[in-house]
């Protein structure tokens, strides 16, 4: 018989790693939305928008990324049997009024394209940021008239990180 002998090694290695991580205890941006006075619709009535501010968006001083902020008109179902057109130009400002959005352009909300998004890069312009309503205009149908009340558009904001 014969006989092998051999030496056989055996091992493993681990390691362990930490990583911290700072926990903020608020959102990475706040949005409030701003009163206006909206004119008062009736009759067979046409008409413009005042020049204001709609959102105020200040992100967290600790938030270091992107936004994109979405601006919808969620009422058009409401809209559509009384207005033959509703057009809203909206801006996305800092607070110089400098446009801050990658685009840098006006964009229209109307009832054919009830959403637009402005997207803001992080450290362009000084907060807090405006979606700012600089113009537009409405008119309602011709053979509708508005008896019981105005019928004003509703717009909702959302802000997300990118």
């Amino acid at each position: 018989m014969l006989t092998t002998s051999g030496v056989f090694a055996y091992t493993w290695t681990t390691a362990t790693a930490t990583i911290g991580v700072t926990v903020i205890e608020s959102d990475f941006a706040e949005i409030e939305a701003q009163a206006i006075t909206a004119p008062t619709v009736f009759g067979k009535f046409t008409g413009t928008w005042p020049s204001s501010t709609l959102f105020t968006v200040t992100p967290h001083s600790d938030y270091t990324g992107d936004l994109v902020i979405k601006v919808y008109l969620v009422n058009t179902g409401a809209l559509i049997p009384y207005y033959q057109h509703i057009n809203m130009a909206l801006e996305f400002l800092d607070s110089t009024a400098t446009k801050v959005d990658e685009q840098a352009i006006t964009q229209v909300l109307n009832l054919q394209n009830a959403e637009v998004q402005f997207y803001h890069t992080y450290a362009t312009g000084t907060s807090p940021y405006n979606v700012q309503l600089t113009g537009g205009g409405f008119r309602l149908h011709p053979w509708k008239v508005i008896t019981d009340g105005s019928v004003q558009p509703v717009i909702w904001a959302e802000v997300t990180q990118r």
